[in-house]
């Protein structure tokens, strides 16, 4: 699936219903082994889960393919919430990287058994500031933090740290965790990726100069009031979308775990209603599918 939108037939209730059963498998699965190298592909495998092929290399943000999410992984088994729909990739499927990006050490973005699977010696790995002891014993290239404002290049993309307004501790008492929203640049195309973050006009500020050609907005986990704090309504999501003036947007972190109160399907309805007259910019909405940045 290339652009437009995918409005997925399947209720709330039929999803909670299945779910008692097995895992929903997603309507669509990439093709990686397919994309072109002289492309931008990007593909949703779910919540924060991204693969994208950005002019060739190869990069997996906020890896979490597993069914469960969770603090202590016993052995490959995570005590924690379950997914209602699976992975649109698993981790044997998504081919060789160069590049893995974690914003920070949530459970839901940060996953010891997926990423413990994805060791590399060919592999960068990118973290927060002060995340980098939740690495030890793992086996990659090389894994660097990065704090706000600072950037660096791996395997040909620069990526630069941006702050937005969330906390990143793994576990409460862990102060100085931080967590990232990230701007990755190759060849003069901008991809921002929001990660979790509340609504804040520091975004704007930092990305001021620079021209986003797809922004991918977290809409869920808002509910309730409170969480607004630290995760963006959906019509919030969009402004901010609006205010780095991204020519596309990625609507993410809904449909895949149940963490906050607002039903499963809501972010997603509420999104496409603040997008009303605009539709064209969502570049995708459907775990697995695909999308590629046209020329």
């Amino acid at each position: 699936m290339t652009g437009g939108i995918v409005i997925n037939s399947v209720s709330n209730e039929q999803k909670e219903n299945q779910l008692r059963h097995k895992l929903i498998e997603p309507n669509y699965i990439p093709t990686p082994h397919k994309w072109s190298d002289h492309e931008v592909t990007v593909a949703w495998l779910g919540h924060a889960s991204f693969l994208i092929n950005f002019f060739g290399t190869r990069i997996l943000i906020d890896p979490v393919l597993n069914s469960n999410i969770g603090i202590t992984p016993i052995g490959n088994l995570t005590i924690g919430p379950s997914r209602y729909i699976a992975s649109a990739l698993k981790i044997d499927q998504v081919g060789p990287i160069d590049l893995i990006l974690v914003s920070h050490a949530h459970t839901d973005h940060f996953d010891y058994p997926t990423l413990r699977k994805l060791q590399s010696a060919n592999t960068f790995a990118v973290t927060a500031k002060n995340t980098l002891p939740l690495w030890n014993g793992m086996k990659f290239q090389a894994v660097e933090e990065l704090h706000w404002q600072k950037s660096k290049s791996f395997a040909g993309v620069t990526v630069k740290a941006i702050e937005g307004r969330h906390w990143g501790a793994r576990i409460p008492w862990k102060k100085g965790m931080e967590a990232n929203s990230l701007l990755l640049s190759k060849n003069g195309v901008n991809l921002f990726f929001g990660a979790d973050t509340g609504y804040t006009e520091l975004i704007r500020q930092q990305l001021s100069e620079v021209t986003i050609d797809l922004a991918i907005m977290g809409i869920g986990a808002y509910s309730p009031k409170s969480f607004e704090s630290k995760h963006a309504t959906p019509e919030q999501a969009w402004r901010m979308g609006e205010e780095i003036s991204a020519k596309w947007i990625i609507p993410m972190h809904w449909g895949t775990f149940k963490l906050s109160q607002e039903p499963m399907e809501e972010p997603i309805v509420r999104f496409r209603q603040a997008a009303s007259g605009q539709l064209e910019k969502i570049a995708l909405q459907e775990i697995g599918a695909t999308w590629i940045l046209p020329h």
